[in-house]
C-alpha cells in the first residue's frame, strides 16, 4: 500500500487538480452554448493526463538532484526503469489524442505547451541554471487557463489571458514561500533555487513584492468591466488581503519561525487561488442556470 501511495504521488495529483481547476475556471468563462458543456470531460482527462506525464517526466529527468535531497530522495527508486517511460508516453499521448477528436487542434497546443514548458523549459533548462527559475517556468501552470477557453471558444481571449496572468504571479509567491522551508535542501542539491541563493531578509522582501503585484493585478477588475462575474469582486479583496497578511508576517522572523510561517503562506497562496477560481465558476455557472 505504501508503494502503491508513494507511485501516485510521482504524478503529483495536487498540481493536476489544480490546473484542472484552472482550465475549468475558463472553460466556465468561455461557454455560451450548453450543448457543449459535455467538453468538460475530455479536458480535464486531457489535462490531468498531461500533467502525470509531465511530472512523471520531471521526476525522471530530476533523479541526480532528487537523490540529494531529503524531501525528494524517495523518488528515484521508482523513476528508472522501462515501465515508468513508457507510462510518460502513454499519458501524453492519450491526452493528445483526446483533445484533437473531442476538442480542437488549439486546445492540444495549449495543452502540449504547459507540457513542455514544464518538462523542458523549466526542469531541464531554468531549474539548474538561475535563481528565477520559477518565475519565467511559471508560465506553465499558465496554459490550462488559455487550454480551458478554447476548448468552447475562441483560441484566446482577454478573460482567460488575464486569468493565465494571475496563476503566473501567484507562482512564485507559492512556490518561494515552500522553498524556504526547503532552502537547505536545495542548496545541498546545488538547485540555485532563489530563497537557497540570498539571505531570508532579501527572500522575503522579494516573495512580498510578488504578491504586492499580484494583488494590485488581481483587483483590477473590480474597477474595469473585465467580464467577471460579481463573485469573483465579493470574493478577491478579502482573499488578497488574508494573503498579503500571511506573506507580511514572514519579514520580521528567521530561521525556524520564518520555516514554520513560510507554509502558512504557502498554505495560504493555495487557499487564495482556489478560493479565486471557486469564485469565477460559481458565478459562471448562476448566469448560465
Amino acid at each position: 500500500m505504501k508503494s502503491f501511495r508513494e507511485q501516485l504521488k510521482l504524478t503529483k495529483p495536487g498540481i493536476a487538480l489544480l490546473l484542472d481547476l484552472v482550465a475549468l475556471t475558463t472553460f466556465s468563462m468561455g461557454l455560451r452554448n450548453l450543448d457543449l458543456i459535455w467538453r468538460v470531460g475530455p479536458l480535464l482527462f486531457a489535462g490531468t493526463a498531461a500533467s502525470f506525464s509531465s511530472s512523471l517526466l520531471n521526476n525522471f529527468i530530476d533523479m541526480d538532484i532528487d537523490n540529494r535531497m531529503k524531501r525528494t530522495s524517495w523518488r528515484s527508486k521508482y523513476a528508472n526503469n522501462r515501465a515508468y517511460i513508457l507510462s510518460i508516453s502513454l499519458l501524453l499521448l492519450s491526452s493528445m489524442i483526446i483533445t484533437v477528436i473531442f476538442l480542437n487542434v488549439i486546445t492540444a497546443v495549449w495543452i502540449i505547451s504547459g507540457f513542455l514548458s514544464y518538462s523542458i523549459l523549466y526542469t531541464l533548462i531554468l531549474k539548474r541554471n538561475t535563481q528565477w527559475n520559477i518565475v519565467i517556468g511559471g508560465i506553465a501552470g499558465s496554459f490550462p487557463a488559455l487550454a480551458g477557453w478554447s476548448s468552447v471558444n475562441t483560441p484566446i481571449s482577454f478573460a482567460s489571458l488575464f486569468v493565465a496572468i494571475i496563476v503566473f504571479l501567484w507562482t512564485p509567491t507559492h512556490f518561494w514561500s515552500l522553498a524556504i522551508k526547503y532552502r537547505d535542501d536545495y542548496s545541498k542539491a546545488g538547485v540555485p533555487m532563489m530563497p537557497s541563493m540570498v539571505p531570508e531578509k532579501r527572500a522575503v522582501q522579494y516573495i512580498l513584492a510578488n504578491t504586492i503585484v499580484l494583488g494590485a493585478l488581481s483587483m483590477t477588475p473590480i474597477f474595469f468591466d473585465f467580464g467577471f462575474p460579481s463573485t469573483y469582486k465579493f470574493v478577491i479583496i478579502p482573499l488578497t488581503i488574508y494573503l498579503l497578511y500571511e506573506v507580511s508576517v514572514l519579514y520580521p522572523k528567521r530561521g525556524k519561525e520564518l520555516a514554520k510561517s513560510a507554509i502558512k503562506a504557502f498554505l495560504a497562496s493555495n487557499w487564495y487561488l482556489t478560493g479565486v477560481l471557486i469564485g469565477i465558476i460559481i458565478g459562471e455557472v448562476v448566469v448560465l442556470a
